[in-house]
């Protein structure tokens, strides 16, 4: 038997370690003595026919000794990117929009608005799922977001009931998603928020602060808006609501305060969780996301720093926080996945939407068309680095976005090793809270 080399142990109290493995996508909760026996290798202190024990080879913390990690880890990144089984697509509904940020996500959306996804268009869509799905698939994901998807809700709402619908009749998984900016709720889109299963939202700090970054068209901000409908929301639907902030050096101080808002306004256990991510370097023509910073690498060095510091204050403030390690690869890297222009040209993800350097095809009557050979180089290619890291199963060398900007991708040149255990540190306890407490009182050693 053998420690996997794909573990990070991270400090939770004076008492208790939690163990994370990245192949496995697992972690255990064990007392500082078992710590001690797994990081000096005397495994004899753990009898093997123990609860304690079985939880560690279970969750693939300890492994046989003729296991081979680096096999098994192809093996299985292989097998999900080349999967016939699972589809998610991030379909873009409309490039109209009623905000004018000021880092706008699709910077050149100016010299193409009007442009909605038409009947028709979906019609293709559904008719390339529906022969995937007679061919084997059994997973499908639907991302709708824009522009601002719900400027187009007849077309969401017929989206959502197809899918609906496939699913019943064949017998498969399916889910849609929402990317809102939180702008557009009445009687017309009540039944889209009551079917998808998550939502995001995004508000970008206290009112002052949102208004100035995100204002409608006319000028006016946005912030009211956006707050009652959000509340409006979480009141009257089930769906998972998560709020998403985009930081630079022009917010980064006010995010502290907008999370002691929404502590005080009680909402901690009405929100799914916060969301905190980088302005990129493409979000604007003429907008520069930062200060102080003197290059784009570094400064988003800095901020991705500073986003560990505000996300460990918003656990502290009781609040969940997004998953920051995804075991399931992106949809890069995954074969039958894409992002989706209400044209139906194809890109790699969202990342890469309306830019030539992402396209890569279209979708034609009930069919995908690839003008290149790069998806699926990007789908077959584990870096050498995947192997020699301990979170080479969860990073397989990194966002091919990111990489493309010049961004360091690597989570240890992003974060260093310091800041990327307080990051793990503070989403673990976020979302074990009540679990790492039951454990401290029965003594620990629990594996989830």
């Amino acid at each position: 038997m053998k420690l996997s080399k794909f573990n990070m142990f991270f400090n939770i109290s004076p008492n208790f370690t939690v163990i994370y493995n990245a192949l496995h996508d697992s972690l255990v909760l064990v007392d500082k003595e078992t710590e001690r026996s797994l990081r000096e290798g005397n495994l004899a202190n753990i009898p093997s026919d123990s609860k304690e024990f079985k939880n560690l080879l279970r969750t693939g913390v300890l492994v046989e000794d003729n296991v081979d990690e680096d096999s098994l880890l192809q093996k299985k990144r292989l097998e999900l990117s080349l999967s016939h089984k699972y589809m998610g697509l991030w379909l873009s509904l409309t490039n109209k929009c009623n905000l004018a940020c000021k880092y706008c996500y699709q910077s050149t959306r100016a010299l193409m608005e009007g442009e909605d996804l038409s009947p028709e268009r979906w019609h293709k869509v559904y008719s390339y799922i529906i022969r995937k799905v007679k061919e084997g698939l059994k997973v499908i994901t639907m991302t709708l977001y824009g522009g601002e998807p719900l400027l187009n809700p007849s077309m969401a709402l017929r989206i959502i009931k197809d899918l609906d619908l496939l699913a019943q009749e064949f017998d498969v998984v399916s889910g849609v998603g929402l990317i809102t900016n939180g702008t557009v709720y009445n009687d017309d889109v009540g039944e889209i928020f009551e079917r998808v299963f998550q939502v995001q939202i995004t508000i970008d700090g206290p009112r002052e602060v949102h208004n100035e970054r995100r204002p409608f068209k006319s000028g006016e901000g946005s912030f009211d808006v956006i707050f009652n409908n959000l509340v409006k929301i979480i009141d009257r639907h089930k769906t998972r609501v998560s709020l998403r902030v985009n930081v630079d050096e022009h917010n980064v101080d006010y995010v502290e305060d907008f999370i002691n808002m929404l502590a005080e306004l009680r909402l901690r256990d009405r929100i799914a969780g916060i969301d905190l991510s980088p302005v990129q370097p493409d979000q604007a023509v003429r907008y520069v996301p930062f200060k102080t910073s003197k290059n784009y690498y570094e400064y988003y060095i800095n901020i991705s720093r500073k986003i560990v510091d505000l996300l460990e204050y918003a656990v502290e403030k009781g609040f969940k926080i997004g998953r920051v390690i995804t075991w399931w690869p992106c949809m890069c890297k995954l074969k039958q996945s894409y992002a989706v222009d209400e044209k139906l040209n194809l890109y790699y993800c969202p990342g890469f939407m309306y830019s030539p350097v992402g396209y890569i095809g279209y979708i034609s009557q009930d069919d995908v068309v690839l003008v290149s050979a790069a998806k699926e180089r990007i789908v077959t290619n584990i870096p050498s680095c995947a192997y020699n890291c301990k979170l080479g199963p969860v990073c397989y060398g990194g966002c091919v976005y990111l990489e493309s900007l010049g961004i360091p991708v690597c989570p240890y040149i992003l974060y260093g090793e310091e800041y990327l255990e307080r990051l793990v540190r503070a989403y673990v306890l976020s979302r074990y809270r009540e679990v790492i407490a039951r454990a401290g009182d029965s003594g620990g050693r629990q594996g989830y």
